[in-house]
């Protein structure tokens, strides 16, 4: 038992001297590089109607205020499930030497039945859809490549 112990003790020594930090400057941190900046992957499930007792009248609503009259944009029943798989971040340099923000188009997006029930605009976001202007179902899968690259002026 003591032999484990001294052992795991050892490593756990030789680990904290290998990763010691080291503060560096804005000089030496625009020369440091990496593999592959980060990336993301992501699953998001709305509304999930699998579940024992699934939503009915779910809502998101933005107010407008336009010469003094409030009016509601209603989005009801958002619904679904959304894999998103290769987005990035990285950091890269531009020709004249600044950096430049890439952000990398995921690769794999897949749509499970997402979307919403009705869009409606209303002046009380609560009361009843009479009049909807129109319903989303997204049921399949897009592959993007690319870059959105975005830098300061």
């Amino acid at each position: 038992m003591r032999r484990i112990l001294f052992v795991i003790l050892s490593f756990l020594a030789f680990s904290g001297q290998a990763l010691a930090q080291q503060v560096l400057d804005d000089d030496a941190l625009s020369d440091v590089s990496g593999a592959d900046g980060v990336n993301f992957a992501m699953h998001l499930s709305l509304n999930d109607q699998t579940v024992a007792n699934p939503s009915t009248d779910s809502r998101i609503s933005m107010g407008f205020n336009v010469d003094g009259r409030t009016t509601h944009i209603v989005v009801r029943n958002l619904r679904g499930a959304l894999d998103v798989f290769g987005l990035s971040l990285d950091v890269e340099k531009k020709p004249d030497g600044s950096d430049y923000l890439a952000v990398g188009l995921p690769a794999h997006v897949k749509y499970t039945d997402f979307g919403f029930e009705s869009l409606s605009v209303q002046t009380d976001p609560a009361a009843p859809v009479t009049e909807s202007l129109g319903r989303l179902s997204v049921h399949g899968t897009i592959n993007m490549q690319g870059q959105l690259r975005m830098w300061a002026h």
